[in-house]
């Protein structure tokens, strides 16, 4: 009977042994996939973070380009203000020429164009020198 116990207890320990072997090979494969997995989110980073900086790089790229062309539409908008302005103020004069090489007298150009006496005189005199 102390045979079969000896017996029992060295077949108990041999596959303890066994058993003991398999899970320690099992969590060593465990530990490598996780250090691989580790390399492989490390590698996913760097190459987010790579993204991430071209990204930012392209958007600081396109704010200046922005704001580049929002001076130019201001410069345009200023431009095409003096232009009205400048025309705004051309045209009763252009409309009085025409009106003084009809006939027009002094006081229809003051009427009609809101011209001052002596920009009409001054018109009419113009009109007659050529």
């Amino acid at each position: 009977m102390v045979m079969t116990l000896l017996i029992t207890v060295c077949v108990l320990a041999g596959l303890a042994t066994v058993y003991q072997g398999y899970w320690l090979r099992r969590t060593r494969l465990l530990a490598a996939d996780l250090v691989d997995e580790g390399r492989n989110l490390r590698e996913q980073l760097q190459q987010l973070e790579q993204e991430i900086g071209a990204l930012c790089s392209a958007s600081m790229g396109a704010g200046e380009h922005v704001v580049r062309l929002e001076q130019q539409v201001q410069r345009i908008v200023e431009r095409q203000n003096r232009q009205d302005m400048q025309t705004a103020v051309e045209r009763p004069y252009s409309q009085a020429s025409q009106l003084v090489t009809h006939g027009a007298d002094i006081d229809e150009l003051m009427q009609t164009c809101g011209l001052t006496r002596g920009e009409a005189e001054l018109l009419i005199m113009m009109q007659r020198a050529s």
